[in-house]
Formats: C-alpha cells, sequence, structure tokens
C-alpha cells in the first residue's frame, strides 16, 4: 500500500483544528449566553411602566419617586436620573442621555461577539468540510483506500458544517432577543423621559 502524501495529512489535521476551534467558539458563546441573560435579568427587572406613567400625567412626584427607588428596572434607573438632574429640560434630555448611553454600551458588551459568531461560524465549519472532503477525494486517488473508508471520512468532514451550524444558530438567537430587549428597554426609557418633559414643560409655562 502506498504512504499517504504529507500534505493529505496536513490537510487532516487542519480538518480537526477546525473542529476544536469550532469547539472553543460554541463555549465562548455560550459563555457569553450565560452572562448576558444573568446581566439583563438585573438590569431589566419588571419595568411596571404603566404605572410611572401615571404618576407622571398626574404630577404625582412623591409616588412617582417612591417607584423609581423600589424599582430596579433600566426604566426606573433613568427616571432616577431624570429626578436627580437639574429641572430643566435641556438638563434632565442631556443627564438621561449621558446615563443610558452608558447603560447600552454595559448591556450590549458581548453581543458584537455573538453576532459575528452567528455570521462566520457556518463559513468556519464549512471550511473544515471542504478540507475533509479534499482528504478524502485525494487519499482515494493515491492510495488503495476502501471506498467505506472514504464514506466514512466524508461523513466525518460533514460533522464541521453541523458544528458551525451549532455553534451560529444560538448566536444569533441570542444577538436578536437581547438586542431587542435592550431596544425596548432604552425606547421605553426615552419614553417615559419625553412624557416627564411634556408635563413639565406644561407645567413651567401655566
Amino acid at each position: 500500500m502506498a504512504s499517504t502524501p504529507l500534505w493529505i495529512l496536513f490537510i487532516g489535521w487542519a480538518t480537526k483544528a477546525v473542529l476544536l476551534l469550532l469547539a472553543g467558539l460554541s463555549v465562548w458563546s455560550v459563555s457569553i449566553l450565560i452572562d448576558r441573560k444573568r446581566k439583563f435579568k438585573e438590569a431589566l427587572g419588571t419595568p411596571e411602566s404603566d404605572q410611572a406613567r401615571q404618576f407622571i400625567r398626574t404630577l404625582d412626584h412623591v409616588s412617582l419617586k417612591k417607584w423609581a427607588e423600589g424599582n430596579q428596572s433600566l426604566q426606573a434607573a433613568s427616571i432616577r436620573e431624570v429626578l436627580l438632574a437639574p429641572q430643566g429640560a435641556e438638563a434632565i434630555a442631556y443627564a438621561q442621555k449621558a446615563f443610558l448611553a452608558d447603560r447600552r454600551a454595559e448591556l450590549s458588551r458581548g453581543l458584537s461577539i455573538l453576532a459575528t459568531l452567528g455570521s462566520n461560524a457556518p463559513f468556519i465549519g464549512l471550511f473544515g468540510t471542504v478540507l475533509g472532503i479534499i482528504q478524502s477525494f485525494a487519499a482515494l486517488a493515491t492510495s488503495t483506500t476502501a471506498m467505506n473508508q472514504v464514506i466514512a471520512s466524508l461523513a466525518e468532514a460533514l460533522i464541521a458544517t453541523a458544528v458551525g451550524l451549532f455553534v451560529a444558530i444560538p448566536a444569533v438567537v441570542g444577538y436578536n432577543i437581547f438586542s431587542q430587549k435592550l431596544k425596548s428597554a432604552l425606547a421605553e426609557s426615552e419614553s417615559l423621559r419625553d412624557l416627564y418633559l411634556s408635563r413639565f414643560i406644561l407645567k413651567e409655562t401655566q
């Protein structure tokens, strides 16, 4: 039996390296998902924003302050910034914008990695599959390798694509869920601020 050329062995090692890389990326992705789930649960909480809107509409600052101090959601924290800011329209707007920018940066940490993994992991898996197919057919052409061994090698190569999808799908789903939650919380915080400003300005002009 002819010896297997070195370059075919190299491709085989490269395929295994791709699988190891995908396994590491999978662990990284899962760790980010778990961390973000915990952070979002702590940061977003239960907003109960309808109560805050009612307090703002009735200009009940005492109840609004109690709501903001007794609620751990991002919306309540943003209202605390509104109440602590100098009571002028621009000061309130800038204070909350600065606060929300900091919170957005904090909560978005890791989401870009999930997006990158979701976009590129399938291609990494496909690269591993292509290398495996090249190895299989090259081995078949240069040796007396049995067909069943080649088929088994091809099946092994296709595992790389499956693993790539296994990494990508949870990353994409997690990115979309967390991005939407963050977007909704920020939009609701800004809505509460604008409602507060509308009532504040109306009160000042009366």
